[in-house]
C-alpha cells in the first residue's frame, strides 16, 4: 500500500501537494506514463520533483519512499545506478547526450523496476537533440520512465509535449516558503519573510539567497545603483553606465532587480505596500515612488523591461545601457 503522507513526511518538495497526489494515484492505479514534462519557472521546484518521484518508484519498502534507505539516499545523492539525469552542457543539451540516453534506455534495470531519465532544462536542447529524444518518447522502452523539466512547454516541440503528461507548477505561497526556510534553514522570521518574497513563489530562488551570500550583497548593490540613477543628471548617469556597461549576465541580473523595484514603487503608489518584494527597502522606494510618481514610474518600468528584451535578442550592451541612461524618467531634471 502506498501513502501519500508518507511521501510528505520525507519528501523535499514545497507546495506541490497536488502534484504528489495525482503521481500517487497514477502509480497506486497502475497507470504510470512512460514520460511526464514539468514545467514553470527557474526555483520553482521541477527538478527537485523530478527527484522526488524517481525516489517514490525507486523505493522498496512497504510505504515507499522511506527516505534512509540505500535506493533513497542515492536517487537524491544522485549515484543510484538506475537513474541518470541530463543537465546543458555549454548551454545546451546536445544530440551526443540523447544519443546515450538511447543506449542506456534500453538496458534492463540494475536493481529497481525502472530506469529513470531526468533531463533538465529541456527547452535548451538543440533541434538534432529534440527531434532524437522524440524519436524514443514515440516508441519508449517498457522499463523507462523519462522526466523533463523545461520553462514552458511552448518552448518544446509539440510532438514531445503531447507523448508526456504535463504538471505545470505554480508559485509557491510565500507563506509556505517562510515556514520552510524558518523550520528547515534556521532562518529568523523577518529575514525568512524577505526572502519569501525575493523567491517570488520559487522557493529554489530563496534557498539561493541563503547559500550564495553574495547574491543577496549584490541585490542590495544594485537597488542603490537604481535609487542613485534615478535622481541623477545625464552625465552622471552616461559616466555610470560607462564603468558598469561591460558585463552582459551581470547587467541583465541588475535590470530584473530594477524591474522588480520599479514594480514595487508602483504597487506603493497603488497603495499596495503589502505586495512590496523589496519589503527590507520600503522606506527608500517609497520616497522614490513620491518624488518620481506614478506616470513616470510607469514609463520607467516600460523602459525597462524593453531593454532587458533587447538585451536578450543580443543587442550591442553599451548602446542599449546608453539608451536606458537617456530614456529612464529621473525625478532631479528631465533626461
Amino acid at each position: 500500500m502506498l501513502s501519500l503522507n508518507n511521501w510528505r513526511a520525507v519528501c523535499e518538495v514545497i507546495g506541490h501537494e497536488w502534484v504528489l497526489k495525482l503521481l500517487e494515484n497514477a502509480v497506486r492505479k497502475g497507470v504510470l506514463s512512460h514520460s511526464y514534462l514539468f514545467t514553470g519557472p527557474d526555483g520553482v521546484g521541477k527538478r527537485t520533483l523530478a527527484l522526488e518521484f524517481a525516489r517514490y518508484l525507486c523505493c522498496r519498502v512497504s510505504l515507499p519512499p522511506c527516505g534512509s534507505c540505500r535506493d533513497c539516499q542515492e536517487i537524491l545523492g544522485r549515484t543510484h545506478p538506475d537513474l541518470k539525469l541530463l543537465e546543458p552542457e555549454n548551454g545546451s543539451i546536445k544530440i551526443e547526450q540523447i544519443r546515450e540516453l538511447h543506449r542506456e534506455a534500453f538496458l534492463a534495470p540494475h536493481r529497481s523496476p525502472y530506469r529513470i531519465f531526468i533531463i533538465s532544462d529541456m527547452d535548451k536542447a538543440t533541434p538534432e537533440a529534440a527531434n532524437s529524444l522524440l524519436k524514443i518518447l514515440e516508441e519508449p522502452p517498457l522499463h523507462s520512465i523519462f522526466l523533463l523539466t523545461a520553462t514552458s512547454p511552448e518552448l518544446l516541440l509539440p510532438t514531445i509535449v503531447s507523448r508526456c503528461q504535463v504538471f505545470n507548477l505554480r508559485p509557491v505561497p510565500e507563506s509556505q516558503i517562510q515556514e520552510f526556510l524558518e523550520k528547515n534553514w534556521g532562518v529568523e522570521s523577518y529575514k525568512a519573510n524577505i526572502l519569501a518574497r525575493l523567491s517570488e513563489g520559487c522557493p529554489g530562488k530563496a534557498i539561493r539567497f541563503i547559500q550564495e551570500e553574495e547574491l543577496f550583497k549584490r541585490r542590495e548593490e544594485d537597488l542603490e545603483a537604481f535609487f542613485y540613477i534615478l535622481k541623477s543628471d545625464t552625465v552622471a548617469r552616461l559616466e555610470w553606465a560607462g564603468e558598469f556597461g561591460k558585463d552582459e549576465e551581470r547587467l541583465k541580473e541588475m535590470l530584473n532587480w530594477w524591474i522588480l523595484a520599479a514594480r514595487d514603487m508602483l504597487l506603493i503608489l497603488e497603495g499596495a505596500r503589502e505586495k512590496v518584494v523589496n519589503a527590507d527597502c520600503l522606506g527608500k522606494l517609497e520616497a522614490t515612488a513620491v518624488k518620481l510618481g506614478k506616470e513616470k514610474t510607469r514609463m520607467g518600468l516600460k523602459e525597462l523591461r524593453s531593454i532587458l528584451a533587447a538585451l536578450h535578442r543580443n543587442a550591442n550592451l553599451r548602446l542599449a545601457l546608453d539608451v536606458l541612461m537617456l530614456k529612464l524618467p529621473g525625478f532631479s531634471q528631465e533626461v
